[in-house]
């Protein structure tokens, strides 16, 4: 029949519908609209399924191709280059919103459907348990002990030492961090401040401190960069020989650097970044700020996330065992 629209028909003209974009690409664009973190964090995830280097590469046969079986292998495949719970799992969520996506579209002519299945869909059992320990963090004395040993006499030990003293003086996020370019350090009335996009695409500044605005200063001036020449530059950048020089950091970059400076200042706890947040929230506490305060500084979204740091504190400090005195 004349009419007739076949389903390789459909695939081809949905191809070009997504503003003439390949239809991945599209997808990636509506989640950054609101996060750009999540946007790249699944495009890093698609390609690391599907095996390639770039996004387009991707047909939509070879997503139509994938079942439960692949789904699993993956699954065995991240557990045997040992990468954590939360990593397989984020992974995971990443393809399986992909899909989901996907299954939206439905044609109007013919009823037919791109994706009838998310195979991404029903893995509760072959996903692995993320560990909910709790999250390890500095005391205020190992804060001083780990930025003390940072060596400043090289851009690398410079820039750590810029990078750990403004996360454990703001609670930043690892993606708040990152994002950070030279046009975002300014001046807010009598304050040095750095403007950041929260979660859920928030602008928001945030108060720096006097030795923290002057260590950046000087690891901005050390990599031969100035505020007005380079204002489209990251902040934190590159310093090596593995072809990320002078290029954004990537976020595993800051929980490798993390590990290993704690490691070199003989600080035995498991950290990373998201622990110099826990840090920098959990001192504010100790030091008797305002749960309101905690809850402006760590750009809280509820007030019951502040909360928990709170209780945590206080079931310690306010313990039932200490009214036993036996010894």
């Amino acid at each position: 029949m004349k009419n007739e629209i076949t389903s390789h028909e459909i695939l081809n003209k949905d191809l070009q519908i997504f503003r003439n974009k390949h239809f991945i690409r599209y997808f990636l664009d509506l989640r950054e609209s609101k996060s750009r973190y999540t946007s790249r964090s699944y495009e890093r995830d698609i390609k690391d399924f599907f095996k390639v280097s770039n996004i387009e590469e991707i047909a939509l046969d070879d997503m139509v191709k994938v079942n439960i079986f692949h789904a699993q292998e993956f699954i065995l495949e991240l557990k045997e280059k040992g990468l954590s719970s939360a990593t397989i799992n984020r992974k995971i969520s990443s393809l399986s919103a992909l899909y989901k996506w996907l299954m939206k579209y439905v044609d109007n002519y013919s009823g037919f459907q791109i994706i009838k299945f998310n195979p991404f869909s029903n893995l509760k059992e072959e996903k692995p348990t993320i560990n909910n320990s709790e999250t390890e963090f500095l005391t205020e004395e190992e804060c001083k002990i780990l930025l003390n040993s940072i060596d400043t006499s090289t851009v690398l030990g410079l820039r750590n030492k810029a990078i750990l003293s403004l996360a454990l003086t703001t609670a930043l996020r690892k993606s708040e961090i990152i994002n950070i370019k030279l046009k975002d350090i300014v001046a807010y009335g009598q304050y040095d401040v750095v403007k950041v996009i929260r979660k859920g695409n928030k602008a928001d500044m945030v108060k720096l401190q006097p030795k923290v605005k002057e260590l950046i200063n000087e690891y901005i001036k050390t990599t031969g960069r100035t505020s007005e020449d380079n204002k489209e530059d990251y902040l934190f950048i590159g310093h090596s020989l593995n072809g990320q020089n002078r290029e954004k950091l990537d976020p595993s970059t800051l929980n490798y650097m993390i590990k290993r400076v704690c490691k070199e200042a003989k600080i035995n706890k498991k950290l990373r970044v998201h622990s110099t947040r826990h840090t920098a929230i959990t001192i504010a506490i100790t030091k008797g700020a305002t749960i309101e305060k905690v809850r402006e500084f760590a750009a809280h979204k509820s007030i019951s996330t502040t909360n928990r740091y709170i209780h945590s504190i206080d079931k310690l400090k306010n313990n039932a065992g200490d009214t036993i005195d036996l010894l």
